[in-house]
């Protein structure tokens, strides 16, 4: 078996951990200097994003739930351009890989910081990776601009995680080697 070797340098961030700790979110949007936030979700957790613009009130611009595997680059630019007409100053990607992704994508044609929220245990939020696909060609590339800046990790989120999918997220949290080049490739 051939050895595999890897190097990860970890990058600074704020990270907010343990049972509850949404309960800061508000703290969190103010100690990135922020305040109005965009929350970004999928549809299947439009339910959480709602629940978190009630928590922040008169903080959250808008949710946004349309957050989609591969993040499509014209639902990047949607969200981009609904975050300027509202004023937004953050944007917080609440869900799994492909809302943290969506951050991702608009914070790296913009200057809006992204907290994220995970609910999956993926890890997409503790990298600088990113992938957008146009015309169903997948462009993956490392940036710091997409690195979200705050990262609350309230244990309560998973809870409600499907076994499978508790799973399926676990395996791909595991570490691997990080590439620095852009690469494309086709999606389905």
């Amino acid at each position: 078996m051939q050895k595999r070797e890897f190097v990860y340098q970890a990058r600074a961030g704020r990270v907010v951990f343990g049972p509850g700790s949404l309960q800061h979110l508000e703290r969190e949007v103010l100690q990135l200097g922020s305040e109005r936030a965009l929350i970004l979700c999928s549809p299947e957790q439009k339910e959480t994003g709602e629940a978190i613009a009630a928590r922040l009130g008169a903080r959250a611009a808008a949710v946004f739930d349309r957050a989609v595997m591969h993040v499509p680059l014209e639902l990047a630019k949607e969200a981009r351009a609904l975050a300027r007409e509202l004023n937004a100053d953050c944007a917080i990607a609440v869900g799994g890989g492909s809302t943290i992704g969506l951050g991702k994508a608009i914070a790296l044609e913009s200057d809006l910081p992204i907290l994220a929220v995970p609910t999956t245990y993926a890890g997409s939020e503790m990298t600088p990776i990113y992938g957008i696909t146009d015309a169903g060609l997948k462009k993956t590339g490392t940036d710091l601009r997409v690195l979200p800046k705050t990262v609350i990790y309230d244990a309560d989120l998973t809870m409600s995680l499907p076994v499978a999918l508790s799973v399926t997220s676990g395996i791909n949290a595991m570490p691997m080697p990080l590439k620095r080049s852009t690469r494309a490739t086709r999606t389905p």
